[in-house]
């Protein structure tokens, strides 16, 4: 394999950073989802619309790993 076919995120460090601070920022959305804590974003649709945030940040980093997530969502 080629790193053009293993995409940025394998690729270069900062884009690795960047999108590995975004999953984590995904995960404590999740984690706090409905624990009240200040972290909690409330609701389902606050909670969609930061996740799509997010994808649409690894998109335009990286369409590979974009792929790779969104496949996630189905």
């Amino acid at each position: 394999m080629n790193k053009k076919e293993l995409g940025r995120y394998h690729t270069n460090k900062k884009v690795r950073q960047r999108i590995d601070k975004l999953l984590e920022q995904n995960a404590r959305n999740v984690s706090n989802f409905g624990t009240g804590s200040k972290y909690d974003l409330k609701t389902e649709e606050a909670y969609d619309a930061a996740w799509a945030d997010i994808e649409s940040e690894i998109e335009g980093l990286d369409e590979k790993m974009f792929q790779i997530i969104s496949k996630q969502d189905d």
